[in-house]
């Protein structure tokens, strides 16, 4: 298997950074790799995001980077490929002991079947670096590994990221202690791996307290392993950081389609050069319907069309589209789908198949077979792991896009080339999506969240997702469908002949569309802006009589276009830096979850209780229930069968005593909290509550679903409270570092909310918007009324350059961190001086509340940090009205 280029470029950036880590650090290394990418993109026309080297703690002199690949690029290839560059280049081993980590049990069994596989290329890699003396272990089996395993073979340990990453390694089966691995510590230095705890000595006689631990974290601590890290943001915690150190890697190769701001990206490889290499199909052409048949009428018309193309194509297509149904609950179901494609667009019912957790029809189904009749896939979900067909051209989605996640698995199976090759016709090298949403800008803003989530860039969403261009409305007229900003379209009519067909069908990517009409003509459309290119084209099928009438027509036109270009695409910008801040050498965004996971806390400084006021007990008095029983009335008494606990085989109360807290300990645990610290905290709290009076374990067993929704509600309070220490601490203390970076700053320019919906504003016309002088971004409803009004007065401020509204909530949008979550201003400005101002409008009736003083603090904080100005508005302010408020604030 040969690699791609941007494949061996990824390796070679890697071998360069490892062979000059093992002579001068990886800081160094790291520092010249990237000078050098800087040297190449500045060559290329292009600026790179400034990358500083951020090492380990207790393990600076380790190399540790991260190769960032899209979701397709890959990423498991790469992986394999590193174990024999870094066994080379920096190891100087002949058989290296590598620790594969991945996030889930799902991956860890992919990446175990593929690796296992002699006939899979990743292991054929691995085979061909190591002369075939490879052995691949579960993370489960290591007892299994053997001194000489490692002295003859290349060994490859997986394991998902969970079995390592602990607070307490008490109990963890990684760090406990294990008789079959004695050999590999006889004649080791053993300083600073991990002994046995007292608590585990007076658990096991056979054990001294003291003594090395013969545990498979202390045989990777001697060893010092390459780690091999996938899916590395889910991996970037404090405690990840702490699991690292105890295995004390030679050092960490990260790979990811997604950083999360604390990896060290060595190499970025773009969703674009995916498409160069030709193995993903862009752009990706989105149609939005106001209901679900609409949008799968359009999907089956859409693949038909691609059907018609295919025909002329030198490799056999059979494109497929794929149906996102929805679960019984909801509709439309996959029967209803099925159904609706039979009855109304009369498919074949062979042309059809289900493949879902209960109905599996495509298994055994090879639909590279020219023979198999399959042009139709209804699905839910079922299609998300593993599903190869690069034939799938259409996606239908049926709800929603921000509501499900079955979208995201489902649009990667449309996005793989067929044959990994470009073809012939413009089509089909394109994915295409008829979503269930009222317009463009839903169906892209959702479809957008999907593509960066699969690795995919901000700057190339915009360029790959895009309406079908010119469309018909419903008396076929062409039209704009784009409901942002509608562009003027250049109309044409020409004779129709099928040479001016096939020119016509060549510029449909460029935007230009037509329409036949009855009287032997096509009427030609042209959206927007028009390149000298197509206009040439267009201007090729013109009759030559009737050129003169086409140029007046094309002058007109983009006269047009050019008095409807915004500020924004003049190339005004506004650039607000982000608040950071930096905690043991590392700087990040500064939002409130980023700073919580790196803080260190502990559940057992609070105290382990419920109050009388947070849990009482109170027993309901005995119903009688009066019926009649033929003609006789009687009585009799309900009982309510108690609640019991399961699993008790005890009647002590002491036994039930623990079983309980294991229980409780079960049913409250938390992501942020290891059992080792939740156990003995609800023990402390059950011990509290039978200090009281009339309380018996018992009740304590009536009561424990109660219990435990208590118990989680109090560890939720914990959590508000920690998260308000950790924000105070490292935002507002004295020792507290915010800062900023002119790098770090968000980019309002003519793309920022180019999905999101506008509506005019009226006679009114602003004169300083970024993004046009009569239409304004709008989410989550209008600007109210005072809102507005200070929108206005921020626009008749000579003193702005340029404003725009700052979309709350919006992935492009500035934010400040709360302790709560985030804080969206509802107005950023450039000043003529240079100075960003940010504005935030208040009702009088808020200005004192907890959170408008919360986002003043904040937005003040940000101000001084940066040097910019932050105001919070209100309508009158000490006789003061909004335009003086602003003018006060950015003259000082």
């Amino acid at each position: 298997m040969l690699l791609k280029t941007y494949q061996q470029k990824a390796l070679d950036a890697l071998d360069g950074f490892l062979s000059r880590a093992l002579a001068c650090g990886p800081a160094d290394a790291f520092a010249h790799a990237v000078k050098e990418q800087e040297s190449q993109a500045q060559l290329n026309g292009c600026k790179m995001e400034p990358r500083v080297y951020r090492p380990l703690d207790q393990l600076s002199e380790v190399p540790y980077v991260c190769l960032r690949l899209p979701t397709g690029g890959g990423k498991t290839l790469l992986a394999a490929e590193s174990i024999r560059l870094a066994a080379r280049s920096y190891l100087g081993r002949a058989y290296p002991l590598v620790l594969w980590m991945v996030p889930s049990d799902v991956i860890k069994s992919q990446t175990l079947e593929a690796l296992e596989d002699r006939d899979h290329a990743y292991r054929r890699r691995l085979d061909e670096s190591f002369g075939g003396c490879v052995r691949v272990f579960d993370i489960a089996e290591f007892e299994m590994l053997r001194p000489q395993d490692m002295a003859r073979s290349a060994c490859v340990v997986v394991s998902t990221i969970q079995a390592f990453r602990v607070t307490n390694t008490v109990g963890r089966r990684v760090y406990a202690h294990h008789e079959e691995l004695e050999t590999h510590f006889s004649g080791v230095p053993t300083e600073g791996m991990e002994v046995v705890s007292a608590e585990e000595a007076a658990a096991n006689d056979m054990l001294r307290e003291g003594a090395v631990k013969f545990s498979f974290a202390n045989l990777l601590y001697h060893q010092r392993p390459l780690m091999i890290v996938d899916e590395a943001h889910n991996a970037v915690s404090g405690l990840s950081r702490e699991v690292k150190a105890r295995i004390r890697p030679a050092a960490i190769i990260e790979f990811t389609a997604t950083p999360r701001g604390v990896n060290n990206i060595l190499f970025s490889v773009t969703a674009s050069a995916l498409k160069d290499e030709e193995m993903i199909k862009l752009p990706i052409r989105v149609r939005p319907h106001d209901d679900w048949r609409e949008a799968v009428s359009s999907t089956v018309a859409t693949r038909a069309m691609l059907e018609e193309k295919a025909k002329r194509d030198r490799d056999f297509i059979q494109p497929v589209a794929l149906y996102q149904a929805q679960a019984k609950n909801g509709r439309p179901t996959v029967e209803e789908v099925k159904t609706y494609l039979m009855e109304e667009k009369l498919i074949p019912e062979a042309w059809i198949k289900i493949a879902t957790g209960e109905q599996r029809e495509l298994d055994g189904v090879n639909l590279r077979d020219p023979s198999v009749p399959v042009r139709h896939v209804i699905t839910v979900a079922a299609l998300k792991e593993g599903w190869d067909c690069p034939s799938a051209y259409v996606l239908c989605a049926t709800q929603n896009l921000s509501s499900t996640t079955a979208v995201e698995q489902l649009l990667g199976r449309v996005l793989r080339m067929p044959y990994a090759a470009r073809r012939k016709d413009p089509a089909l090298n394109c994915a295409y999506a008829h979503v269930s949403e009222p317009n463009f800008a839903a169906a892209a803003n959702g479809l957008r969240d999907k593509l960066i989530d699969m690795g995919f860039t901000d700057e190339e969403v915009r360029e790959s997702l895009q309406p079908r261009g010119v469309d018909r409305d419903s008396q076929g007229r062409l039209f704009d469908p784009d409901p942002v900003r509608p562009k003027p379209v250049l109309q044409v009519t020409v004779k129709d002949t099928p040479e001016v067909r096939q020119t016509l069908n060549d510029l449909q990517d460029w935007g230009v569309d037509y329409v036949p009409k009855s009287d032997g003509t096509l009427s030609i459309g042209v959206k927007g802006a028009v390149s000298d290119d197509v206009a040439t084209a267009v201007r090729s099928v013109v009759q030559v009589t009737d050129h003169g009438h086409f140029d007046a027509q094309l002058a007109k036109h983009l006269a047009q276009v050019e008095a409807l270009k915004t500020r924004a695409e003049l190339g005004a910008v506004i650039e607000v830096p982000r608040l950071l801040v930096e905690m043991d050498g590392e700087v990040f965004e500064a939002d409130t979850e980023a700073i919580y996971e790196r803080v260190e806390w502990s559940l057992l400084k609070h105290a382990a209780e419920l109050t009388e006021a947070e849990l009482t007990f109170r027993r309901d008095e005995e119903v009688v229930v009066i019926d009649l029983e033929g003609e006789k009335l009687v009585y009799s008494r309900l009982m309510q069968e108690a609640p019991q606990l399961t699993g008790l085989a005890m009647p002590d109360d002491a036994d039930i005593e623990v079983s309980l807290v294991q229980w409780l300990t079960r049913e409250c645990r938390d992501r942020w909290i290891p059992d080792a610290e939740m156990q003995p905290w609800i023990a402390g709290l059950i011990g509290k509550l039978l200090e009281r009076d009339g309380v018996s374990v018992r009740t304590l067993v009536d009561w424990q679903h109660q219990i435990a929704a208590r118990i989680r509600w109090k560890v939720a309070e914990i959590h508000k409270i920690e998260r308000s220490n950790a924000h105070q601490i490292m935002l507002f203390d004295d020792l507290a570092k915010p800062t900023s970076d002119a790098a770090a700053a968000v980019r309002f320019d003519d793309q920022v909310y180019r999905t999101v919906p506008t509506q005019p504003i009226g006679g009114m016309r602003f004169q300083r918007h970024l993004l046009g002088a009569d239409r304004a971004p709008l989410l989550d409803g209008d600007l109210n009324g005072d809102e507005f009004q200070c929108a206005w007065s921020l626009d008749s401020l000579a003193e702005v350059d340029v404003w725009v509204r700052n979309v709350a909530r919006h992935p492009d949008s500035f934010w400040l961190p709360r302790v709560g979550g985030r804080f969206y201003p509802d107005f950023v400005a450039r000043l003529n001086d240079g100075r960003i101002f940010v504005v935030e409008y208040k009702g009088e009736h808020l200005v004192g509340a907890p959170e408008a003083r919360e986002k003043d603090r904040i937005g003040k904080l940000w101000a001084r940090t940066t040097g910019n100005v932050f105001l919070t508005v209100r309508k009158v302010a000490h006789g003061v009205d909004a335009v003086g408020q602003m003018l006060g604030a950015i003259s000082v």
